[in-house]
C-alpha cells in the first residue's frame, strides 16, 4: 500500500513523505528545493514529486493521500493542499487517490512512535497548534494511540515561546536564539506565566474570546505580549537595515542584560512545565520511556532536562519533531503502521531525501569549471583539512529530514577553539554569541559528555565534561553544555569514517558540526545549491561525493599589503 503523506496546510514547513506500507520510503521539506526557508504557504509540489520518482510510480499508484489538518470552515484552507497539488501539470492525467484527514497532533505522534525502539511509551506533543489543539498527553503502544488529555489553543506553550521570540526582537522561526540566549542571562524572580496542577497545568492570560484557529491563535499570542510587556516593560526596539550584498532589509540586535534575562525567564517556564507534564503523562501511563514530539519539542535544553528526569528511563525525539515531520506521520497512520514491532530497533537516521550520485556530482563541477579532483579517500582528505584549520562544507548522501544537518549537509569544523566557532558563525551570518555542536564517535562520548547515551540527533542538550573542556572549547556554550550528534563507528558511513580520521590525527574524533546553509537559506539540497554557497563564503573547501574542491589561499599584492 503506498501513501502518500502532505504536511503545512498552507501555514509553514510543507512537507512529502511516501509510505510503503510500514516503509519509509523518501520525504523531504519543500523549502529545500524552493529556497525559501520554512516555505510559507506553499504547496509541496517538488517535494511529493520526488518522493514518487524515488519511488519510481507515479500519483496512479498511489493509494490514499495523507493530510497532517483537519478541515475548518470557514476557510476550508487545508483542504484546498491536496487540490492544488493535484492540478500541478506534473500530475497531469493521473488518478486522484483518495484523501484521508489524520488530525494532526495524532500525525505528530505516530513519527515519533513508529521509531521510538520502545514496546509501549507515554507521548507528550507541544505545539502551537495544530486542529485547534496545542498540547497532548496520550499512551502509545503497538494497537495506536490513547489520548488522555489535551489543552487548546489559549493553552499553547508555543504561542507562549513565540510570543517571547518576537518580544525579545526576532521573528517567527528563530525560537532557537531564545534558547541560545538564556545561559547567558540570570534568572530573576519574575513571576511564573503558568500554574502547575496535579494533572496539568494553567496559563496566567486571559484571551479574548474569538471564532475560527487562526483568530485564536493570534489572540492567544497578543496576549502573551501583553503579559510579557506588562511584567518586563516594551519590547524590544528592532532596528533595520539594508545589507549591501543583497539589497534586503536585515534586523540587527544587540541583546542587553534585561534581554538575556528575559530570556533565561522565558525557557525556564518552558521547562518547568514541560518537564511536569512529562512527569504527569509517566504517572498516568505507567510507561517510563516518553516520545517528545511538536515543534517545541526542538528545544533541547528541555530535552535534555527530561532525559534526566528521575522518572523516565528513556527519552525519544522524533528528528523532525515540527509539521515537516507530520507529512510522515500521516502516511504512517493510514498505513496503519502507528508503531513498531515489539523491540524493534529505534530509528538512527533521517536521510530521507534526494541523493546523487558521485559520478554526476563530479561532472557537475568540471563542466561548471570547478577546480575539482576526485579523492581515493575523501573522509581521510577531509580529517587532514579539519585538522588544519580549514572550515569545509561537507556534502554526501541523502538529504536529511529535520532541521538538523546530521553529517550529510554540514559545517564543519575543528572544535579546538572559539575563534572557530566565532568564523563560522560569521560564515553563515549568525551571531556571534550562539552555540554551535558536536558531533562525535559513540564509544568517546563517555569521555567527552555528562550524558553519554546515544543521541544520534543532535535534540539533547548535555553538559560537556570539566576536564575536557579546554580541548573542544568551540562547541561548549556559556553554561558549560553543548546539544551533541553521536556517530556509530559501525555505520559505515563517510562521516562516520571522517570521525575515526581524526581521532588517528589528533586523538580527539570530535568535529564542530552546522547546517549547510549560507544566511536565511534552507539547508542545501543539490551540488548545485553546495557550489553556490561555497562559492560565495568563507569556506575554504568543499567535500562533495568524493570530489575535494579547495580554495587558493588570497595572495595579497605588496602594494595593498603595505597601505
Amino acid at each position: 500500500m503506498y501513501v502518500l503523506g502532505l504536511s503545512g496546510g498552507y501555514g509553514h514547513d510543507p512537507a512529502a513523505a511516501l509510505v510503503r506500507d510500514s516503509e519509509v520510503l523518501a520525504a523531504v521539506e519543500e523549502e529545500r528545493f524552493t529556497r525559501r526557508k520554512h516555505a510559507f504557504g506553499q504547496v509541496p509540489v517538488h517535494a511529493a514529486a520526488y518522493c514518487l520518482a524515488a519511488a519510481g510510480i507515479t500519483m496512479s499508484d498511489v493509494d490514499a493521500i495523507a493530510l497532517a489538518w483537519q478541515p475548518e470552515h470557514p476557510p476550508p484552507w487545508p483542504t484546498r493542499l491536496h487540490e492544488d497539488l493535484l492540478a500541478h501539470p506534473f500530475f497531469a492525467g493521473a488518478r486522484r487517490p483518495p484523501i484521508e484527514v489524520v488530525p494532526h497532533p495524532v500525525a505528530h505522534a505516530t513519527a515519533a512512535l513508529r521509531y521510538c525502539g520502545f514496546d509501549e511509551a507515554a507521548v507528550l506533543i507541544v505545539d502551537g497548534q495544530g486542529d485547534g489543539i496545542s498540547t497532548t498527553l496520550a499512551h502509545g503502544t503497538s494497537g495506536g494511540i490513547d489520548v488522555l488529555d489535551q489543552y487548546e489553543i489559549e493553552d499553547s506553550l508555543g504561542f507562549f515561546y513565540w510570543a517571547l521570540t518576537t518580544y525579545l526582537g526576532w521573528d517567527w522561526g528563530e525560537e532557537g536564539k531564545v534558547m541560545g540566549l538564556a545561559p547567558y542571562g540570570l534568572r530573576n524572580g519574575a513571576p511564573a506565566a503558568f500554574d502547575l496542577r496535579p494533572d496539568g497545568y494553567d496559563t496566567r492570560i486571559t484571551v479574548e474570546p474569538s471564532d475560527g484557529h487562526w483568530r485564536r491563535g493570534r489572540a492567544t499570542f497578543a496576549a502573551w505580549r501583553h503579559l510579557l510587556e506588562d511584567q518586563f516593560g516594551p519590547a524590544v526596539d528592532v532596528r533595520f537595515s539594508i545589507d549591501p550584498l543583497t539589497q534586503r532589509p536585515r534586523r540587527s540586535i544587540a541583546p542587553s542584560d534585561r534581554e538575556r534575562a528575559v530570556a533565561a525567564w522565558g525557557q525556564q517556564q518552558l521547562e518547568s512545565v514541560m518537564c511536569h507534564l512529562a512527569r504527569v503523562v509517566v504517572q498516568q501511563t505507567g510507561c517510563r520511556t516518553l516520545v517528545v514530539g511538536g515543534g517545541s519539542a526542538y528545544n533541547c535544553s528541555v530535552n535534555g532536562l527530561l532525559r534526566g528526569l528521575p522518572e523516565v528511563d528513556d527519552v525519544f525525539v522524533f528528528p523532525a519533531s515540527g509539521d515537516a515531520g507530520t507529512s510522515l506521520g500521516a502516511a504512517l497512520t493510514v498505513a496503519g503502521a502507528h508503531a513498531g514491532p515489539p523491540g524493534s530497533p529505534p530509528l538512527d537516521h533521517a536521510a530521507f531525501g534526494p541523493g546523487f550520485d558521485d559520478d554526476d556530482i563530479a561532472t557537475l563541477l568540471r563542466d561548471s569549471g570547478v577546480p575539482a579532483h576526485r579523492s581515493p579517500d575523501v573522509a581521510a582528505e577531509a580529517a587532514e583539512l579539519l585538522a588544519a584549520g580549514r572550515v569545509i562544507g561537507w556534502f554526501q548522501g541523502r538529504t536529511e529530514l529535520g532541521p538538523r544537518a546530521l553529517g550529510n549537509r554540514s559545517i564543519l569544523a575543528t572544535p579546538s577553539s572559539r575563534d572557530v566557532r566565532d568564523r563560522v558563525n560569521a560564515i553563515k551570518g549568525r551571531e556571534a554569541w550562539r552555540p554551535l555542536a558536536p558531533s562525535l564517535l559513540v564509544e568517546s562520548a563517555r569521555t567527552y559528555l555528562a550524558d553519554p547515551r546515544p543521541a544520534p540527533f543532535m535534540l539533547t542538550a548535555t553538559t560537556v565534561r570539566e576536564e575536557v573542556r579546554d580541548l573542544v572549547p568551540g562547541i561548549v556554550h556559556v553554561d558549560g553544555s553543548c546539544r551533541p550528534q553521536t556517530v556509530e563507528r559501525s555505520a559505515g558511513t563517510r562521516y562516520a569514517d571522517l570521525l575515526a580520521r581524526l581521532d588517528e590525527l589528533s586523538g580527539i574524533p570530535v568535529v564542530l558540526n552546522t547546517s549547510f546553509n549560507i544566511g536565511d537559506e534552507p539547508i542545501v539540497l543539490s551540488p548545485r545549491d553546495a557550489v553556490r554557497s561555497f562559492a560565495v563564503s568563507g569556506l575554504d573547501a568543499l567535500v562533495i561525493g568524493d570530489s575535494v574542491v579547495v580554495k587558493e589561499p588570497r595572495r595579497i599584492p605588496a602594494a595593498d599589503a603595505d597601505r
